[in-house]
């Protein structure tokens, strides 16, 4: 994503760290295990080291090469100490060995050698676990009604939660279609409206893309509000209604009868729910969207779902 540059550095090593710029000013002191919330306050008893005739050393399907050899030697301590990724009574170290059918364990077990290999400390690691571990963790979203670029029946479903007065959701949105158009068929793109209380054109010129919506052509005033976003009035937005070539008098009727209100308050309520606390906010068929899996990239996470 072009949302923020996130690093796998030392001492910074936690999601929230590469959490969107653009938040949401009264949303709550965030709970660990939920999207976008930092690492937990309550600090468990650090794992018992395992002795080394006790180690599994074999990491079957993670990339190891970058690792110096005391790295390495973290990663197996890590591994071995960590719980299964998949809920399992067994360690990483146990499921990337015996649990074939747990991808999770995988992902993660990978995500602490790549951020061991950056120069993480192990610490960092295993403070970041919890949270890594989360994101994978399925949500359900609902997605009835709401606007969806590509195909319907695609297998991957990419949900944005998005803000339009939000600078960072306006160079996300091409980039999303763009990924999902080079899947062909594979993947769709359904848009959730997220309008921050700090931005207060923010719901109006939502409730403006659902009145296009209404018409077929809600990806079309979604582009002209993002390429306009310092101007949102309702006079600037009439006129992106009329360059898009809408039917003006359905499009007042329907603003002046809250078309897609309920739409709009119904997908902030469920971005609350999912305690999102920022935009734009993204999950890949449930899973929650950050840079430190499957190469950082909203691709990667596409083919991530497209093998499971």
């Amino acid at each position: 994503m072009n949302a923020s540059k996130c690093t796998l550095a030392p001492l910074l090593f936690v999601l929230a760290a590469c959490s969107p710029a653009c938040s949401a000013p009264e949303a709550v002191a965030p709970e660990a295990g939920k999207a976008g919330s930092g690492a937990s306050s309550v600090q468990a008893a650090p794992p018992t080291p395992v002795p080394p005739a006790e180690l599994i050393t074999e990491a079957k399907g993670v990339d190891l090469t970058k690792l110096t050899d005391p790295q390495k030697t973290s990663f197996y301590q890590i591994i071995n100490t960590e719980p299964s990724a998949c809920g399992k009574p067994h360690s990483l170290a146990v499921s990337l060995r015996d649990d074939d059918a747990c991808r999770d364990s995988l992902s993660v077990s990978q995500f602490v050698a790549d951020a061991l290999a950056s120069g993480a400390s192990p610490s960092d690691v295993k403070g970041a676990l919890e949270e890594v571990v989360d994101s994978l963790r399925v949500r359900e979203i609902p997605i009835e009604g709401r606007p969806v670029y590509g195909n319907e029946r695609a297998p991957v479903t990419v949900v944005v939660f998005a803000d339009f007065e939000c600078p960072h959701c306006r160079a996300e949105s091409p980039v999303l279609m763009q990924t999902v158009d080079q899947y062909r068929g594979r993947a769709k793109l359904v848009f959730k409206h997220f309008p921050i209380s700090g931005h207060l054109r923010a719901k109006p010129a939502a409730l403006a893309t659902m009145a296009a919506h209404a018409q077929g052509k809600f990806w079309e005033m979604q582009r002209e509000v993002f390429e306009n976003q310092l101007n949102l009035e309702d006079d600037d937005l009439r006129t992106y209604a009329k360059r898009i070539g809408l039917d003006m008098a359905k499009f007042e009727a329907d603003l002046k009868a809250g078309v897609g209100k309920e739409i709009v308050e119904g997908d902030r309520a469920d971005g609350e729910k999912l305690e999102i606390t920022g935009t734009p906010a993204v999950f890949i068929n449930g899973r929650y969207y950050n840079q430190f899996l499957f190469g950082g990239s909203i691709a990667g996470w596409i083919d991530d779902a497209l093998r499971r």
